[in-house]
């Protein structure tokens, strides 16, 4: 397979998210670098697709690699015609934007560092989503573009309706994307295939797993709610409008060419394939139709720009689900099919909507007003917005000399030519003429208005505009607009040159083989030029017509908050009953299940009732018996003391004690690992315990309890039934860890080979027709695979398991703990002292007086015990010089030797953390500034990312040459140190380095900012 194009369509797909985050390196005061670092990604993805289409031509075939083949889940990219003219159209749009958003935001830097790293995620999601050829990848670019334009809508973070109308376009869209998740798996499943392309091919020739003929009906039915949600259908379309608490340029952008569009994209996708469906053309039309003259009817009736140009977005995505739906109903009945150049009329939609947005924005940003009603006399204001803003409505209206007529004229086409053999079709003919008559009654609303003369008390309106930045950065605000427009009209006026350069990826040109223009269509009169005379009749006495001018609220924006608030009701019902608030029922309600399922169990088997015998330390020496009887004691004395001690802090030292016993069955099992990791985090963990404990209140006085008899039957039954499980759970394992093989060997010679030798001779040589045991597996491969394959180049099996062969459940286990860290710093983000100062700050601010101050002050010192007494001394601060040194050594032994011996990342890290921590307890304020001057924060941040990096680099570099990254691997990289020896050096250690970072951000810093609150 040629790599370059896949080089090509992954630079394509992933240049804007990789130019928003290289933004975040430009200083905050660079404005004009950051902006032209934005802009580098959706040029580059231009440049990389113009260059694949040039060299390749479009790509029918995919093309791609594996990712996780044991899911289905491979990134191939299909560019065939339909998928590059959505990648040319997200990008293309996109450069527009990053311009369009430095005129929008002017030299606010704060503002554009925040916006152009997500608006590259959104455009890369995008971009992964049209062409992605693999169903799964494609589920994961679907989402990424809702939750990319749930950060985008709720922009506003300090706007409560920002963030309820940002939430509420994730839950419809997520909801959706649930629906397409069942969709996209029974069509899987009905068709054996994940490739989108080999899907519909089978679809399309018949070819449907046996069994499983019912679910390609219910496939289409959960594919098309999926994509009703995203591209706004009724009864799902008020998110839509909503989402236009955006800042403009996300609405211009999200409107035009990126997350509306995916539904309509999807269905254009799935066309070839579920056409023939009955349901398919009932179904489509049915809901496009309904959507189509709601959306026009409530933009007529709205006041509010971006609503008003928002509800004919909803219109549109209405007339594009109607037309694939109208496009096989002539096919039903062995005509040739009835979609006229779909392609086109999205791009039209493209053309005319984003100016649209843009201009909106510029009129907002600058006359300081959003509504249509105070716009009267606005030609004479700002006559080059007015006149951008009219031609935009002009091709909104379909007005001849515009490219949107010649898409008008194909649509009314579909539709009279769909209702001649459809005649229930007609319906939809009426629909259509009545849109186009609410569109063009919008253009006469805005030109009448633009025109007219203003009141007094209007003019004496006061404005809250910003004066335009002058240059090129400031014309960025309404030039992109410009631009736009004016290919409206060249392609109006020139439809050969749009058959020439779009049209070239035009997927249904069979029944018009040319672009009408408007001297063609009146000297060759037909039905569609009826229907757009009638449109533009009624459309004139609609939008001069006094009458009807009262905005209107869409009922269905009661649909959202309606279901939310019954939710929350019966939530709060059901919470009435379930919660009583009193933790001992809640223990007597699981004990009692579990007992009741135990019961169950044996019930059905008795034999569970029989404890079974065998396992490792029959036959073993008696020290070790003795040993683990020890610690096995102390464990079950410590954890039965929990809840009799009454001291909170001899309860932490208990709990410790309980811990560090657990450490010495661990050593006794030859886990050092396991007993490394649970010694420092008991260690880390009391000082946490102790820490939190001086913050807290002085202790209540102790009730007596008493001893009652259900308590305590309840209580011992639960124990024994629990000691029981936990035995027989104890035993199967022995029986699987040490079978008779294994235990015979070891009794009959005390020099027979380890437990490691005999588990890798198992998974070399397993039984005939049996697996090997995964644990066997993992053992046998954790140097080099047994046939001389490449395995984790370690000899510790822990390590290599932890950031080789399950790397990706480690990076997820990082990621939890870095958010966890992240809630801490969040919750004692302040110390007291500055605390207390906000809220005297806030009381002298509404002018209460000084006693209510102290009161105030007394009422938070009752809350808060207030600075605990230091915690230095001069004999612990001298030591720490001597101990930090020693610890910070043996951590980087441990990590260093972690790949081959007990050790690794982790362990490091709670070794590293703990000499750190005492050394911040030893020296006080300052020390950790000292000797970690980067915050916790932003380590934890860089652990995150070295990790992520060091496994996303093999992925892309293979993915870009065709061949996997190798580097660093077994025979490789070997450095040569003292005495002749070599340290094999592999690339999973930057991961460990990783681990290593994260660790000790995380514990570092919850130490360091609980000490801060108590000094």
């Amino acid at each position: 397979m040629d790599p370059t194009p896949l080089a090509l369509l992954t630079t394509a797909v992933f240049a804007p998210v990789a130019a928003g985050l290289a933004s975040l390196l430009t200083t905050r005061e660079s404005v004009a670098t950051r902006t032209l670092i934005a802009l580098l990604g959706p040029l580059v993805s231009v440049a990389a697709l113009g260059t694949l289409w040039a060299e390749h031509g479009l790509l029918d075939a995919p093309v791609g690699a594996p990712l996780a083949p044991a899911v289905e889940l491979a990134l191939t990219f299909r560019a065939d015609a339909l998928g590059m003219f959505f990648a040319l159209l997200v990008s293309g749009v996109g450069a527009l934007i990053v311009l369009y958003a430095r005129g929008y935001f002017g030299a606010d830097a704060r503002s554009l560092a925040r916006f152009y790293p997500i608006l590259g995620f959104f455009a890369s999601a995008m971009l992964g989503l049209v062409l992605a050829d693999n169903m799964i990848a494609l589920l994961l670019f679907w989402e990424m573009t809702s939750v990319s334009s749930f950060l985008l809508i709720g922009w506003e973070r300090e706007s409560r309706r920002a963030v309820r109308l940002a939430l509420q376009a994730l839950i419809v869209t997520g909801l959706g994307g649930l629906a397409l998740l069942g969709g996209v798996l029974l069509l899987g499943g009905a068709t054996g295939e994940w490739s989108l392309a080999a899907a519909a091919q089978d679809l399309a020739n018949g070819a449907v797993v046996a069994g499983w003929g019912w679910a390609v009906p219910w496939a289409l039915g959960l594919i098309f709610v999926g994509c009703a949600t995203k591209s706004a259908q009724w009864p799902f379309h008020f998110w839509l409008p909503g989402a236009m608490a955006a800042p403009t340029p996300v609405s211009a952008y999200l409107h035009s060419a990126t997350m509306v569009k995916a539904g309509v994209y999807l269905i254009a996708r799935l066309y070839p394939a579920l056409h023939g469906l009955s349901v398919w053309t009932p179904a489509l039309v049915a809901f496009g139709a309904v959507t189509m003259l709601l959306g026009a009817v409530l933009a007529f009736r709205s006041d509010e720009l971006k609503r008003i140009f928002a509800y004919t977005t909803v219109s549109q995505l209405g007339l594009f689900v109607c037309m694939y739906g109208l496009g096989a109903a002539a096919g039903e009945h062995g005509g040739e099919g009835n979609l006229v150049w779909p392609v086109a009329q999205i791009l039209n939609h493209a053309l005319y909507k984003a100016p649209l947005f843009i201009i909106a924005g510029a009129i907002i940003h600058i006359a300081g007003r959003a509504h249509l009603s105070q716009l009267r006399g606005f030609v004479r204001e700002r006559p080059l917005l007015a006149w951008i803003c009219l031609l935009g409505c002009y091709a909104l209206a379909g007005g001849p000399l515009t490219f949107s007529f010649a898409a008008k004229e194909a649509f009314f086409e579909m539709a009279y030519a769909a209702s001649e053999t459809h005649p229930w079709l007609g319906a939809v003919v009426a629909m259509a003429v009545a849109t186009a008559m609410c569109n063009v009654a919008i253009f006469i609303r805005f030109l009448t208005t633009f025109f007219a003369k203003p009141s007094q008390e209007e003019s004496a309106a006061p404005r809250h505009g910003h004066a335009p930045e002058r240059g090129f950065w400031g014309a960025c605000i309404w030039w992109p607009a410009a631009l736009l427009v004016a290919a409206q009209f060249v392609f109006g006026a020139a439809p050969a040159l749009l058959e020439a350069t779009a049209g070239r990826l035009e997927t249904y040109r069979q029944v018009w083989d040319h672009v009408p223009t408007v001297w063609h269509a009146l000297s060759h009169p037909a039905p569609p030029l009826l229907m757009s005379a009638i449109a533009i009749g009624l459309g004139l006495l609609l939008g001069f017509a006094p009458f009807w001018r009262r905005p209107v609220e869409d009922p269905h924006n009661r649909l959202f908050p309606g279901a939310v608030g019954w939710l929350e009701s019966f939530g709060a019902r059901v919470h009435s009953v379930v919660q009583s608030g009193n933790v001992r029922v809640y223990g007597y309600i699981v004990t009692m299940a579990l007992l009741l399922g135990l019961l169950g169990a044996a019930f059905v088997d008795p034999g569970l009732l029989t404890l079974r015998t065998g396992g490792p330390l029959l036959g073993a020496e008696l020290g070790f018996v003795l040993a683990a009887a020890a610690a096995t004691t102390l464990i079950c004395v410590t954890a039965f003391s929990m809840p009799i001690v009454r001291s909170r802090i001899v309860r932490v030292l208990v709990l410790g004690s309980c811990g560090f016993s657990v450490t010495a069955m661990y050593l006794l099992y030859q886990a050092p690992d396991l007993a490394l990791t649970q010694l420092m985090f008991e260690l880390i963990s009391i000082i946490l315990f102790l820490l939190v404990l001086r913050m807290l209140p002085e202790e209540p006085k102790a009730r007596p309890r008493g001893w009652t008899p259900p308590r305590v039957v309840t209580s011992a039954a639960a124990g024994l039934a629990i000691g029981w499980v936990v035995l027989q759970i104890a035993a199967t394992v022995d029986e699987r860890a040490f079978p008779p093989r294994y235990q015979e060997v070891a009794a009959a010679d005390a020099g027979a080979p380890t437990l490691v030798a005999l588990a890798k001779e198992a998974a070399q040589e397993p039984a005939a027709g049996k697996r090997p045991k995964l644990g066997d597996w993992f053992l046998a491969r954790s140097y080099a695979g047994p046939d001389g394959s490449r395995g984790g180049g370690g000899e510790n099996a822990v390590n290599v398991i932890l950031v080789d062969f399950r790397g990706f459940d480690t990076l997820g286990e990082i990621t939890v703990l870095s958010i966890a860290a992240m809630g801490v710093f969040a919750m004692i983000g302040t110390t007291p002292a500055i605390a207390l100062r906000r809220l005297l700050r806030k009381r002298k601010a509404v002018g209460t007086g000084s006693e209510d101050v102290l009161d105030a002050a007394e009422e938070f010192a009752c809350v808060y015990p207030g600075p605990q007494p230091s915690l230095t001394s001069s004999l612990f601060a001298t030591s720490m010089r001597l101990i930090l040194p020693l610890g910070l050594i043996f951590a980087s032994y441990m990590f260093f030797r972690g790949h081959n011996a007990p050790g690794g990342g982790f362990i490091a890290g709670l070794v590293a953390s703990v000499a750190i921590a005492v050394f911040r307890m030893a020296k006080g304020k300052g020390a950790l500034k000292s000797l970690l001057p980067i915050k916790p924060a932003v380590l934890a941040s860089m652990g995150l990312g070295l990790a992520l990096a060091t496994g996303a680099a093999p992925l892309f570099v293979g993915l870009a040459t065709g061949q996997p990254l190798s580097f660093m691997h077994s025979g490789q990289a070997h450095i040569p140190l003292a005495g002749g020896e070599e340290f094999h050096l592999v690339s999973v250690m930057f991961f460990d380095l990783g681990v290593f970072f994260v660790v000790v951000a995380v514990s570092v810093g919850m130490l360091n900012r609980l000490t801060e609150e108590l000094e």
